[in-house]
């Protein structure tokens, strides 16, 4: 094997490696958008609530959701690439947990529908701690 073949099947493989790096969606929105919104399909009423499920569609107004929606699509964006357990490991550690969190109709999501954001939920309160406690 001489050098030009080294260098070109070394070319291919970072080129294989650099394209499998790529990401399917270029950010959290378009992840929810053209991904999660068609994998949870729901039936949800006028007031924006199932039994036990409840939908913002400006979850982005919600900073949980969109730290919450944002650490989902980047495991997912990492996971899909895994061709055996990826996508199993995706929803058993992932989805399912980050959104029985987010759309509990106690949670984040409390008083929106998926048309009107008016959530019935607060930051937390916080106090400051004695001084010198965390030097």
């Amino acid at each position: 094997m001489d050098l030009n073949s080294v260098r070109e099947e070394h070319d291919a493989a970072f080129e294989a490696e650099e394209a499998a790096d790529e990401l399917v969606y270029p950010n959290v929105l378009a992840f929810v958008d053209d991904h999660l919104s068609l994998l949870y399909q729901r039936r949800i009423d006028d007031e924006g609530r199932s039994k036990a499920f409840v939908w913002c569609g400006q979850w982005w107004r919600h900073p949980e959701a969109v730290s919450r929606l944002t650490g989902l699509w980047r495991a997912w964006e990492s996971l899909r690439k895994d061709p055996t357990t990826g996508l199993a490991v995706w929803w058993r550690d992932y989805a399912d947990p980050m959104v029985r969190a987010l759309f509990d109709e106690q949670g984040t999501f409390q008083g929106c529908t998926p048309k009107t954001h008016a959530p019935k939920v607060t930051p937390l309160t916080t106090v400051p701690p004695p001084e010198g406690l965390f030097d």
